[in-house]
């Protein structure tokens, strides 16, 4: 059986997959950045957008005070429709 963690790294491993993407070579990409007290996995810094799996509320919060635009991915939609995740991506990378 697999567990949490597991399943975690599987769907984090798989956001790190999409934003990879050959559409989305143009965006400069920022791993791991500090922004207040949080860090986050992925942010676009010229359209100001972080890329999540699922952010608390406090953290969205945060972020959108900030000026962020928060992309929340959820890991099943990810897993089942990478294509339909993408497109959002692309959308909200274009404003």
């Amino acid at each position: 059986m697999l567990t949490k963690d597991f399943k975690d790294r599987s769907e984090a491993h798989a956001l790190a997959e999409l934003l990879a993407a050959r559409e989305l070579r143009e965006y400069p990409l920022t791993r791991h950045c500090e922004i207040g007290p949080f860090v986050v996995e992925y942010l676009f810094a010229e359209q100001a957008l972080v890329v999540e799996l699922q952010p608390s509320d406090t953290r969205l919060k945060f972020l959108t005070e900030m000026g962020y635009d928060v992309l929340a991915v959820d890991p099943r939609e990810l897993v089942r429709h990478p294509r339909r995740v993408l497109g959002r991506l692309r959308a909200a990378l274009r404003g």
